[in-house]
């Protein structure tokens, strides 16, 4: 069959889905309307940011904390990702000194506030067993006005999909995204804290 004639008859093809109401298959996997999994509870804090003293560097960071009524202990290894409308993508403790998570700490008052690597291990279930955690991001532009900042390790369900062009199988995760918006010249910025305007489950 020519091309001409298969183009024809794809977009007749959508054009009458259209007309009678029927909507495409998704073109990406979402959460199920109920969970399917074990899941665990998460409380973020408000994303700030901090400049070291020692060399004047910025870093973003957001304190959290996370609570298993799950029905069974889990394992806590969290897996935060910050994205921002500059292009940035960064892993929560790659390239952050000790010094910074120290200060920070200090900053807040908490005891309790572990940072990426102390807090992974066990955690046991009920309110009591909540554990305070701290992620903290190089910034690496300053001139971001929305940050999204992607939560895996919170959920056992998955989505498997194939990558369109090797066809290789792929196993995305159910995520929280946390999604901010940051306003204000930069001096106001180290003053107040990024607006936090949504917060949603995502499969990524």
């Amino acid at each position: 069959m020519p091309l001409k004639s298969v183009l024809s008859a794809f977009v007749l093809m959508c054009t009458s889905m259209l007309v009678v109401g029927v909507e495409p298959a998704a073109a990406y996997p979402v959460p199920k309307p109920v969970p399917t999994a074990w899941e665990l509870n998460c409380t973020s804090g408000v994303l700030r940011l901090f400049r070291d003293p020692a060399d004047g560097r910025m870093y973003w960071y957001m304190t959290y904390q996370v609570q298993n009524s799950s029905g069974r202990d889990q394992i806590w290894v969290p897996d935060m990702t910050l994205f921002s409308d500059t292009g940035v993508i960064s892993k929560a403790g790659v390239g952050v000194p000790g010094r910074v998570n120290e200060s920070i700490r200090a900053l807040q008052g908490n005891p309790l506030l572990e940072t990426q690597d102390e807090i992974i291990g066990d955690l046991r279930q009920g309110q009591e067993y909540a554990r305070d955690g701290l992620a903290v991001w190089p910034v690496q532009n300053d001139r971001a006005n929305e940050v999204s900042i992607f939560i895996a390790g919170l959920s056992g369900e998955t989505a498997r999909e194939f990558h369109p062009v090797t066809g290789e199988a792929i196993i995305l995760r159910k995520s929280l995204h946390l999604k901010f918006m940051v306003d204000g010249d930069l001096e106001g910025r180290l003053a107040t804290p990024a607006a936090l305007m949504a917060s949603e489950w995502v499969i990524r």
